[in-house]
């Protein structure tokens, strides 16, 4: 889903404005970045969480032995889908249009919310 949003606010910024298409390394470098950051947080997610605390939710049930919340679960509930954001918040940077990246913002929270409250109902 993200894939063809950026997809669409590229061919949005195309037909707009193409100036913007213009590299600039300032605000490329700015974007990698966001991405970037996104990145580190699912890194460090995943390489410090302890083992048998984390798993998905299955016809079975948890696969999970107990419910993590320490390390960055103490601050933040699903720090993967944080990280999530910022990976992709990056390349819609990129379309440089507030609207699309109010959009991505409000499709990113509805998709992700959905899951989220699957999860915790199973």
């Amino acid at each position: 889903m993200p894939v063809f949003m950026v997809v669409a606010g590229i061919f949005i910024m195309y037909l707009g404005n193409r100036q913007a298409i213009l590299f600039d390394m300032r605000d490329e470098s700015l974007f990698l970045g966001v991405s970037l950051f996104g990145q580190a947080i699912r890194v460090y997610t995943v390489g410090f969480t302890p083992k048998n605390t984390s798993g998905r939710n299955t016809i079975n049930g948890q696969l999970a032995d107990e419910l993590n919340v320490t390390g960055i679960y103490s601050v933040i509930r699903h720090p993967l889908y944080l990280g999530n954001f910022f990976m992709w918040l990056g390349p819609v940077l990129f379309i440089r249009s507030g609207w699309c990246i109010i959009v991505f913002g409000l499709v990113y929270w509805l998709y992700y919310e959905r899951i989220m409250l699957q999860k915790s109902s199973s």
